[in-house]
């Protein structure tokens, strides 16, 4: 297999990359990659948004293994390692802090959408939902890709 972990990056880890997570730990076979969520600017350990476990619950998703914001660090990251981060601003950044790390996309980019994902930071429910619904059908590009990679390695 190309990668043994997959990161999902946000700003502050407090929203999108935590939903993210979930929903791929949720959705992926179970050998596929280990997952977990980072954010680039953590300045200190901050809970989750509460709406994440109020949404995720409508998809029968639980995130008890994500409850704190946790900044993404150079030993958590290898060669094997892919990040994805929701916005091309945020892979911009995450290239800035790192130098010469590679696998790193948007994961419109790497699903083939293209588009950003925007936190729906301050918005009504009805726009965290859209946004959740709108992640949950890029993970399941995201695990899609991932069989299409582990596929095509093993002709």
């Amino acid at each position: 297999m190309k990668y043994d972990k997959i990161i999902f990056v946000c700003t502050r880890n407090t929203f999108l990359s935590p939903v993210a997570e979930a929903m791929f730990r949720a959705k992926a076979p179970s050998w596929m990659p280990a997952s977990c969520s980072r954010g680039l600017v953590v300045l200190f350990q901050e809970p989750i948004n509460p709406k994440v476990n109020l949404i995720l619950t409508k998809y029968n998703i639980g995130i008890s293994k994500h409850q704190f914001s946790r900044q993404i660090e150079p030993e958590d990251i290898t060669e094997r390692t892919l990040l994805l981060t929701m916005t091309l601003s945020e892979k911009v950044q995450l290239l800035e802090m790192f130098e010469g790390i590679e696998c790193v996309y948007t994961v419109g980019e790497y699903t083939g959408t293209e588009t950003d994902i925007l936190d729906p930071c301050g918005e009504g429910e009805e726009a965290y939902s859209s946004c959740c619904e709108d992640l949950l059908k890029r993970i399941d590009l995201v695990v899609n890709c991932i069989e299409q990679e582990c596929n095509a390695s093993s002709v």
